[in-house]
């Protein structure tokens, strides 16, 4: 009997496709994805969704929305896995680590232990 062929997820959003070889361990989904109704999405895309959320008045200046959306990002990342480093969070969200240590304050999520 031939293997089965490679199971392959693929994001709703942004078509990225994540797949593994016959006979691997894989999860249901791939790690960091979610399924949304029918919809999957990938990590980058719940980022993504997650700037796109911010609600703001179309006065507000494009510099000002720019920093609210990168703000959300940083939130949903705190909020995904509130006990990974600031650097990680930073450098995930392409951000400062102050970014995400003041987006840690404004939430009320504590940082992570020192290890």
């Amino acid at each position: 009997m031939p293997e089965a062929a490679a199971l392959t997820h693929t994001c709703g959003r942004c078509e990225v496709t994540a797949s593994w070889m016959p006979g691997t361990d894989r999860p249901e989904i791939p790690i960091g994805w979610v399924l949304d109704g029918s919809d999957i999405f990938c990590l980058n895309c719940r980022r993504e969704r997650a700037a796109e959320s911010v609600d703001f008045d179309d006065e507000v200046p494009a510099a000002e929305r720019s920093k609210l959306r990168a703000q959300a990002r940083v939130e949903f990342e705190i909020r995904r896995e509130p006990e990974v480093p600031d650097s990680r969070i930073a450098k995930a969200c392409r951000t400062s680590t102050m970014a995400v240590r003041k987006a840690r304050q404004r939430i009320g999520v504590p940082p992570p232990p020192r290890r």
